[in-house]
């Protein structure tokens, strides 16, 4: 039986001079089922898509994202989401720069007014708001932001220092106000978010999107594991520490493998 994809606008969020929708793709099938004969039917997996919506604002999205734009939208390669200006040149020469220099190019910034999607995916979207704050996010779970947002990058050090080695794990980091989408295989409504208030959370295992830059981080060998943790390297649990917010994804080895959130579902 042939399915035709319906869209269909899910979630939104929305700040100043822009609007983010998540647009998801319900397969249907094109033909009635046959009366008095039980048709069981496989539906193809359900795609999404993220639209953003410009009115005058800037938005920055991960490299490889886009796949159309409508409207009066400037490209613009940055080292820095959501500063400088310059355009199409100006993106032609920050990718120059960053093939001669070996640096990959981390972002892309649009300005202007219009509509930009996405490439479609399999795994779900998950907006969320920031309001004058920074936001430490998973490596490969960033999609896009839009407002008063820039795109810079984190050095946690986390399991890196734990093991003496002098390289930390490079992430994404939100600094500002406005709105922003990540990906995960975990469904929004499965994610808990939670405010610590001067507390500590440990977490087993790579189920954390993203947290609140003002928290503390560092990775702490579990008390159930220290011998194994010597020679092996498991043992270790992520550590939160003071006052903030924790994107936390219980559900994840439901999923998929706890390897990585950019894995399809």
């Amino acid at each position: 039986m042939e399915f035709r994809l319906h869209p269909e606008v899910i979630h939104s969020a929305a700040s100043q001079g822009a609007r983010l929708e998540v647009v998801e793709y319900d397969p249907r099938p094109t033909e009635r089922p046959l009366e008095g004969f039980h048709q069981p039917l496989t539906r193809p997996a359900r795609w999404r898509q993220l639209a953003l919506h410009l009115e005058g604002g800037l938005a920055v999205l991960e490299p490889g994202a886009l796949q159309y734009l409508r409207g009066e939208i400037e490209m613009q390669a940055s080292s820095s989401g959501g500063t400088g200006g310059g355009g199409l040149g100006g993106f032609l020469r920050g990718a120059v720069s960053a093939a001669a220099s070996g640096e990959s190019l981390f972002k892309t910034v649009y300005r202007g007014a219009g509509v930009i999607y996405t490439e479609p995916t399999r795994l779900h979207l998950l907006l969320g708001e920031l309001h004058g704050e920074d936001l430490i996010v998973d490596d490969g779970a960033f999609v896009a932001c839009a407002g008063q947002v820039t795109v810079g990058r984190h050095v946690n050090q986390g399991l890196a220092a734990m093991l003496g080695s002098g390289e930390g794990r490079v992430q994404p980091k939100l600094s500002g106000s406005g709105v922003f989408a990540l990906q995960s295989p975990v469904h929004p409504d499965e994610f808990q978010i939670l405010d610590l208030r001067n507390e500590t959370l440990k977490v087993d295992g790579n189920l954390v999107v993203a947290y609140s830059g003002g928290l503390a981080f560092s990775v702490e060998k579990s008390s159930r594991g220290l011998l194994g943790s010597g020679r092996t390297g498991e043992g270790f649990v992520q550590v939160y520490r003071g006052t903030g917010r924790v994107w936390l994804a219980p559900t994840l080895p439901i999923h998929s493998p706890p390897v990585s959130l950019a894995g399809a579902s």
